[in-house]
C-alpha cells in the first residue's frame, strides 16, 4: 500500500513595517525639502515686496521731477515780454519798453548743494478781465499771492515743500511713502547774443537803446530718496530744466 505523499510545509514570511531608524531618516529628509521650499518662497516674497517698494519710490520721485520741471520752467513768465524790446508795431508801444518785472531769482546764482530756489512769473493775462489782467508787479495783495513761489529741501522732515504764498510752504512729497535725504539745484546761466542787436534794429533795451544780449538759464535739479518701509530701498533722479523766459541784458 502506497503512503501518501506529503507536503512540505511552506516558511512563515516575517510582515515587517519601518524602523524608528528608517521613519527618522524619512522626516529628517522631509523638513530639509520644507525648509528650502519655505527659504525660497520666503526670498519670492521678499523680492516681490522689494520690488513693488522700488516701484512707488520710483514713481513718486518722478511725479515730484515732474511738478518742479513744469513749474521752473515757467520761471520769469511775463505776458508782456515784448515790452522788453521796442516792439515793431503794437497798440501799446507808448508803454514800452517796460523792464521784465518777473526776474527774480533767490538765489541769483545757486551753487552746487542749493536746497531753496524762490522765483517769479506771472500768473496774469495781457488781455483778461480786471481780476487777472496783466499788472506789470509781482502780485503782493492778501488774495493774489501766488506770483512768488519756489521749492525747498526739509532736512529735518525728509521732504520736499513748495512755496504756495507768502511763508506758507506746503509738502509737496508723501512722508508716509518716502524720506528725500537729497535736494539741490544748479542754476546755470549763459550770455548769448541777439543777431540783429545793433543800430536801427527792434531790439533795443529800455533804458538807453543799446544793443541787448540775451541771459539763458537752466536749472538741474537731484533727488535722493528712501522708502520709509525700507531704508535699503533708495533711488535717485537728476534732471535739467531750460528755463523758456530768458533775460534780456542791455550793453549801453
Amino acid at each position: 500500500m502506497s503512503k501518501p505523499c506529503r507536503t512540505r510545509p511552506q516558511p512563515r514570511r516575517l510582515v515587517g513595517g519601518l524602523s524608528i531608524v528608517e521613519l527618522m531618516v524619512g522626516i529628517t529628509i522631509s523638513l530639509f525639502i520644507l525648509a528650502g521650499a519655505s527659504m525660497v518662497l520666503t526670498t519670492q516674497l521678499d523680492s516681490n515686496r522689494r520690488l513693488l517698494l522700488e516701484a512707488q519710490l520710483q514713481q513718486d520721485l518722478r511725479t515730484t521731477a515732474d511738478m518742479i520741471s513744469r513749474d521752473v520752467r515757467r520761471a520769469g513768465y511775463w505776458g508782456k515780454a515784448y515790452c522788453n524790446v521796442w516792439p515793431a508795431s503794437r497798440d501799446d508801444t507808448a508803454n514800452c519798453p517796460i523792464a521784465n518785472p518777473y526776474n527774480n531769482m533767490l538765489p541769483d546764482a545757486a551753487p552746487d548743494g542749493t536746497p531753496s530756489l524762490e522765483y517769479e512769473r506771472s500768473t496774469d493775462a495781457e488781455d483778461a478781465g480786471t481780476y487777472n489782467r496783466e499788472d506789470n508787479r509781482v502780485d503782493g495783495a492778501l488774495y493774489r499771492p501766488r506770483e512768488h513761489v519756489g521749492f525747498q529741501w526739509n532736512q529735518a522732515a525728509g521732504t520736499i515743500e513748495y512755496l504756495v504764498t507768502a511763508g506758507n510752504w506746503q509738502t509737496l512729497t508723501d512722508p508716509a511713502v518716502m524720506r528725500v535725504t537729497q535736494f539741490t539745484m544748479v542754476l546755470n546761466r549763459r550770455v548769448l547774443p541777439v543777431p540783429c542787436a545793433g543800430a536801427g534794429c527792434q531790439a533795443r533795451g529800455p533804458n538807453c537803446d543799446g544793443p541787448m544780449s540775451v541771459q539763458s538759464r537752466d536749472l538741474t535739479f537731484t533727488i535722493v530718496a528712501r522708502s520709509k518701509h525700507d531704508a535699503n530701498v533708495q533711488r535717485s533722479l537728476s534732471e535739467t530744466v531750460r528755463l523758456r523766459n530768458s533775460i534780456p541784458v542791455e550793453q549801453c
